[in-house]
């Protein structure tokens, strides 16, 4: 990265700390990994990218694209959104003026002539009546505007898509629940994931660079670099532990409420999975069959093509069909990411295999999308570690224990 990227960058962190924004230095080095890695030229990306890196709170990513526009749109950008910033203003003042000559004698406020201007015929209708009545019944004419302006400004927000407090719409996609997602709002979400998976690898990849410190000293590297010194061993040398083999096999639940919330945690887990070890994914229904993850883009497609599509769930007949598979998929260094609300037939079978997997593999990961879980998922949070994923940012926050 250039010198004239890694100072405005930092100029932007700090302005961002000034704004009450917690970035320490690991944040500031992470961040300037990051954009090393990125297309700067594709603004989407850098902007999420660095605010799911940086933002850790409604308010934070607020004030975080308000100073990211500052910084990095750029003068031509800033100046067409001035100029079409004017030309709503100009018609929105054409508005109001229209609809003060059709209220002759009136003096209203802004928002209650752009609501009249706005209105259907009937509604137009009952605020003139609404004012004659104020004015003739010597009722307090300005409490009724006051009243007036309320009831407008709601139908302006409900019915013109706009209004004093629109949720911006990353902050809305990222708490969404997972299985309400719609299909428009699929790639802002996949954007997302993707710029939360380059933060948690960043993180992750920081801590291991920390760690390696604490291996056992290596002599013969140590007297070797000490030759720099004149002999003396100024700066020890350590072995890097080597990082434990580990594994992940993802068991996808594909009835037909799961199946977004099981490719969007796919496509999460086959990201980390990358940079932490091998992965294996199998969906099931009442049976069971291993998917590729070189093109989870197709996911959806391949699901509905299969012959489990539209059956029952069995968690229990799953997990016994891996039990059995041979050679085994199953042993010490496995992690088993289960992606499943829970609801299942055959509950006392699902329990047993859950207690037999148990003594094969390292661990098990639920990973549960209801916002409350049923009483059956309750108590399988007994043997395996039951995390809630209703939303991309619960699903990243449970995923992040994969790769520490």
């Amino acid at each position: 990265m250039s010198a004239y990227y890694a100072e405005n960058l930092s100029r932007f962190l700090n302005t961002l700390r000034d704004d009450g924004l917690l970035i320490g230095a690991n944040e500031s080095m992470d961040a300037i990994a990051l954009f090393s890695e990125l297309d700067l030229s594709e603004r989407a990306d850098v902007c999420e990218s660095l605010k799911a890196l940086v933002a850790k709170s409604p308010k934070d990513r607020r004030v975080f694209n308000k100073r990211f526009d500052e910084f990095f749109v750029g003068k031509v950008v800033l100046t067409e959104r001035e100029v079409i910033k004017d030309i709503k203003d100009a018609q929105r003042r054409h508005r109001i003026e229209t609809a003060r000559e059709s209220l002759p004698g009136y003096d209203v406020p802004d928002e209650l002539a752009e609501a009249y201007a706005e209105a259907t015929g009937e509604r137009k209708e009952w605020l003139k009546n609404m004012l004659d009545y104020a004015q003739d019944g010597n009722r307090n004419l300005p409490l009724m505007k006051e009243y007036l302006k309320r009831i407008a400004t709601g139908w302006l927000t409900s019915e013109a898509g706009y209004g004093l407090d629109a949720p911006d719409d990353s902050e809305d996609i990222l708490h969404k629940n997972l299985m309400s997602i719609t299909e428009d709002e699929v790639p802002q979400a996949l954007r997302l994931i993707e710029a939360l998976v380059r933060r948690i690898n960043l993180t992750a990849e920081r801590r291991r660079r920390r760690t390696g410190r604490r291996g056992m000293p290596d002599l013969r590297r140590t007297i070797h670099s000490s030759l720099r010194t004149g002999g003396v061993p100024v700066k020890p040398v350590y072995k890097k532990r080597p990082r434990a083999s580990r594994k992940f096999l993802i068991l996808c639940d594909i009835s037909e409420s799961m199946v977004l919330f099981s490719e969007f945690a796919l496509l999460f887990i086959a990201a980390l999975g990358r940079e932490s070890g091998k992965t294996r994914a199998f969906i099931f229904s009442e049976g069971v069959a291993e998917i590729g993850l070189n093109d989870l883009t197709r996911f959806e497609k391949t699901v509905r093509s299969s012959s489990l599509w539209r059956r029952g769930t069995d968690v229990g007949g799953a997990l016994n069909y891996l039990l059995e598979t041979r050679p085994p998929v199953l042993d010490a260094q496995t992690t088993i990411i289960v992606l499943s609300d829970a609801k299942t037939v055959a509950q006392p079978v699902a329990e047993a295999a859950l207690d037999s997997v148990n003594e094969r593999v390292r661990t098990i990961i639920w990973l549960n999308p209801d916002r409350k879980f049923s009483s059956f998922a309750e108590h399988l949070a007994k043997q395996v570690i039951m995390l809630r994923a209703s939303s991309i940012d619960e699903l990243a926050r449970a995923c992040t224990r994969l790769v520490y």
